[in-house]
């Protein structure tokens, strides 16, 4: 009987892009912009794709995955309790407030076979929250330097309200 198996491909890509600017380092930073936009009107072309690593796994059945799902639950709500009960002064309620999947694995210790962080495992699981209504999930942009894209991010719906009525004073103002 065949088994459900993820396959992880990860691969290089290199894109060039033609910008005007009044310097090299102005070009460059121009160039990552649009790239982590992923405006690609000023792109003259790219190469793909070097091959980096090929990773596989077994789905996990349901079983494990209620398991893994409980466990990320847990960690979550944990990690929102000690945040909310920091003084009132050190609670700033913000958007790290919610968490990524890679976080979660990194917290609880999931590694695959080669070592790397199991983000595959923790988006499985915190999925599966979502699905159950356990957890909400959004996106936002990534902000980091040499990044681009969006990024999910979760936390329990009762986090997310208490957020919410944090920072609706400061949206009426607005």
């Amino acid at each position: 009987m065949a088994k459900r198996y993820e396959v992880e491909i990860t691969f290089q890509q290199t894109v060039r892009y033609a910008v005007d600017a009044g310097s090299r380092k102005a070009a460059e930073e121009l160039a990552l912009e649009q790239w982590r936009e992923g405006d690609e009107a000023n792109a003259v072309g790219s190469e793909c794709c070097d091959l980096v690593a090929l990773t596989s796994a077994e789905v996990p059945n349901d079983e494990g995955l209620a398991r893994d799902a409980e466990k990320a639950f847990r960690y979550l709500r944990d990690r929102e309790l000690v945040i909310e009960s920091l003084d009132d002064d050190a609670f700033n309620p913000s958007i790290h407030d919610a968490i990524s999947a890679e976080d979660v694995a990194f917290h609880l210790g999931w590694r695959r076979k080669d070592k790397l962080l199991d983000t595959a495992r923790a988006g499985r699981a915190l999925n599966a929250l979502c699905c159950s209504k356990r957890v909400v999930c959004f996106t936002r942009p990534r902000v980091r330097a040499g990044e681009r894209g969006e990024i999910r991010l979760f936390c329990t719906p009762q986090h997310l309200e208490k957020l919410s009525n944090l920072l609706e004073p400061e949206l009426a103002g607005v």
